[in-house]
């Protein structure tokens, strides 16, 4: 009798075991599974380097963006990118950006583990951007289409199963620099940028 308790609860043990193990397997799946379509929304800064630097002060950026990883590891994405800057030294005494930017660009990114729910990413790309100067805020800068190189690294994490945030920083090798008064242009003439996002995974 007592051997046939014991084996009851052995099975028992086993069985409600078992059914744990199948039902935390489960609910932790979407939180590691990157694969598929995502959206995100991001809101940040953004500042310039080198000779950009002396004049333009750092200011808001923002972005939106639209992609599909193909696996885990591997995404490609395209999207909207912003920012506004000041002139230092434009001194008109009048409110609002002096430099407002709107671009868009395409990149590819890589992550660096693949069934973790807080995964490290980087990534690179290419862009287009357009730059307008406020009128009268100084005769030295001037409205200019360009391109950029953005390369960057981020880390991402899944809030729920369709919700992500991520934190990223890149840096973005200017084309040309027409729209300041650059007299040497160089590579490290470009912009830099730290982001907050928050976006949905499906």
């Amino acid at each position: 009798m007592r051997a046939g308790i014991r084996l009851g609860l052995c099975f028992a043990l086993l069985v409600g075991g078992s059914a744990l193990a199948q039902e935390g397997s489960v609910s932790s799946k979407p939180y590691v599974e990157w694969q598929g379509p995502y959206f995100l929304l991001g809101l940040g800064a953004e500042g310039y380097t080198g000779e950009l630097a002396a004049n333009l002060n750092p200011g808001l950026s923002y972005d939106a963006i639209i992609g599909y990883r193909t696996s885990n590891i591997l995404g490609f994405e395209v999207g909207y990118s912003g920012g506004v800057n000041d002139i230092d030294t434009s001194g008109d005494g009048v409110g609002g950006p002096d430099i407002v930017r709107n671009g868009a660009q395409a990149a590819l990114s890589v992550g660096l583990t693949s069934n973790s729910r807080l995964q490290p990413y980087v990534l690179g790309g290419i862009g287009v951007e357009r730059y307008s100067v406020r009128s009268g805020v100084s005769f030295r800068y001037f409205d200019d289409t360009g391109g950029y190189v953005p390369v960057g690294a981020g880390l991402r994490y899944r809030l729920t199963p369709g919700l992500t945030a991520e934190v990223r920083g890149t840096y973005n090798a200017l084309f040309s620099q027409d729209f300041a008064p650059i007299t040497d242009e160089d590579v490290l003439d470009g912009r830099y940028q730290g982001m907050l996002q928050f976006g949905g995974v499906y």
